[in-house]
């Protein structure tokens, strides 16, 4: 499932949300998200990323069957345009499983299977990969152990459960309950939180650490930090970056690659 070849990979952010942090309301309705899914796919993304929930500090949970109202649209009107891979943003088991049905080829959930259910709708789709990120309320321990803690306990959970591991991805969740000094070395450092050989997804791209380092309160005018650290990430390791400006994700990436050789 999770096969880069020594490729490192972009994701696009594609939001079909009134309250995302920093895109809230601009791609919602199946045109306006399709239109932007032909964007991202043009500038280069080698994943999208579909998301119905805003996830930002404070935000307000929607039910089930408001996300899938958001997000399954989109998606069955996406799916025939790209043979790229296609992730759910989700925690919520009945999403994944509707969203899996229409052409999903990966899970991305936030809550890290802490959700009862969506272990069981992975076992029954065998095709599909999972993102498993740690967002959890940090514990008072520090951050390398906390992290190592969750993802042991997920590998053995998915172990049991007979979840491949070329299925499964791991996401350390920068920006989510975190203090800056965290975020900043979950950055700088990537290596020091792998769980094992597992590949890794970051997403920094327009979170307060980026706003923080460039000082820059609006989240949308935090691209070129948000690139300089995914690229950073990428450079250390990291098999795959999500982000919102993926046009300049993949320019600059090209380039310094090309330099870099």
């Amino acid at each position: 499932m999770f096969d880069f070849q020594g490729k490192r990979q972009v994701m696009g952010i594609l939001n079909v949300t009134p309250d995302s942090f920093s895109d809230g309301g601009k791609y919602r309705g199946v045109a306006a998200a399709q239109a932007h899914a032909e964007e991202l796919i043009a500038a280069g993304a080698d994943w999208l990323d579909l998301g119905g929930q805003s996830t930002r500090p404070g935000y307000q949970e929607v039910t089930p069957e408001e996300e899938l109202a958001r997000v399954l649209p989109v998606l069955k009107a996406i799916r025939p345009l790209t043979e790229l891979p296609i992730s759910i943003d989700t925690y919520f088991p009945e999403v994944a499983s509707a969203c899996i049905a229409a052409g999903a080829d990966v899970i991305n959930d936030i809550k890290g299977l802490d959700v009862p259910g969506m272990l069981d709708v992975l076992r029954q789709a065998p095709q599909v990969g999972v993102i498993v990120m740690h967002s959890r309320t940090r514990q008072e321990k520090s951050l390398d152990e906390d992290l190592a803690e969750f993802y042991q306990e997920k590998m053995d959970l998915l172990t049991a459960a007979g979840i491949e591991k070329k299925r499964i991805c791991f996401d350390p969740g920068v920006g989510f309950g975190k203090t800056v000094a965290e975020n900043l070395s979950l950055i700088q450092d990537p290596e020091r939180y792998r769980p094992k050989d597992y590949p890794l997804l970051y997403g920094v791209s327009r979170k307060r650490t980026i706003g923080f380092l460039t000082g820059k309160e609006r989240p949308e005018r935090r691209d070129p930090g948000s690139v300089a650290a995914s690229l950073w990430a990428l450079e250390k390791g990291v098999e795959i970056v999500r982000v919102h400006d993926v046009f300049s994700m993949q320019q600059v990436n090209r380039v310094f690659q090309t330099l870099h050789l």
